[in-house]
């Protein structure tokens, strides 16, 4: 199953440290020393150094409860820590700090229907559309359609999927998404044409490799049908979807 994508990349500033202005800085102006914090914790999260990233977000927290950042970004720390209570805490100070926010808005919709608040997530997704400049309308309503297909709403996923591609004509998980929909649906041709434009833009993997071997067992092209099989078997041995076609040829 295609799963959601990671969440829309945070803004990762140049940072200054370890110098008498910044203590001054901290000392004296509390939003700016929140801030400070705030990036010098993102910093160490995109780093994979939680727990100091913990230390500097919570000491942003204390500066300024205000702190947009501040509460987003230690959002998103505590959902890579699966701590689901603290996170939807965080998301929540942080979308009713910044209800415009796109980037925050999209975030904590992927987090919602992680935890299979599906509405909720939906909800969010399209707060976030509301803004029509927002460079990341091709994610949300690819994330939409992954939270429609995961709730099982196909006819919404397969919508917000379509969406996704008139944003970004490459979307290439919406390209798959949208593949198998249509395999699915009976419309091989469809589906052979989607498969054609993903392999255009993404390397091909086990899911859609099987996938186009079911497309042409159908269709009947031997030489396509060949090809996908071959490279399922020899590029993914292991793979569960070469288990499938071993066992269905």
């Amino acid at each position: 199953m295609i799963r959601l994508r990671s969440l829309t990349p945070l803004l990762v500033l140049f940072l200054l440290g370890g110098c008498a202005s910044t203590v001054e800085r901290e000392a004296t102006d509390p939003k700016k020393a929140a801030e400070f914090n705030a990036e010098l914790g993102l910093r160490y999260m995109t780093q994979g150094n939680n727990e100091v990233a913990m230390e500097k977000l919570l000491k942003a927290v204390e500066y300024d409860s205000s702190s947009v950042n501040a509460h987003h970004y230690i959002a998103e720390l505590y959902r890579r820590l699966e701590r689901t209570e603290q996170a939807e805490e965080h998301y929540s100070r942080a979308a009713s700090l910044a209800p415009n926010d796109a980037a925050i808005l999209n975030n904590y919709g992927v987090f919602l229907c992680s935890e299979k608040r599906y509405s909720d997530g939906e909800k969010r997704f399209l707060q976030a559309l509301k803004n029509p400049v927002w460079p990341g309308r091709d994610q949300a309503y690819e994330n939409l359609g992954q939270c429609m297909q995961d709730k099982g709403d196909k006819a919404k996923a397969e919508q917000y999927y379509r969406e996704a591609l008139k944003a970004n004509p490459r979307r290439a998980r919406s390209l798959l998404a949208m593949t198998d929909i249509s395999l699915q649906q009976g419309n091989h041709i469809s589906a052979r044409a989607f498969l054609q434009r993903y392999a255009a833009v993404a390397q091909h993997t086990p899911q859609s490799l099987w996938l186009g071997i079911q497309i042409e067992r159908v269709l009947g092209d031997r030489n396509a049908l060949s090809s996908y099989g071959m490279s399922l078997r020899n590029n993914f041995p292991t793979a569960a979807e070469t288990q499938l076609y071993l066992k269905s040829q």
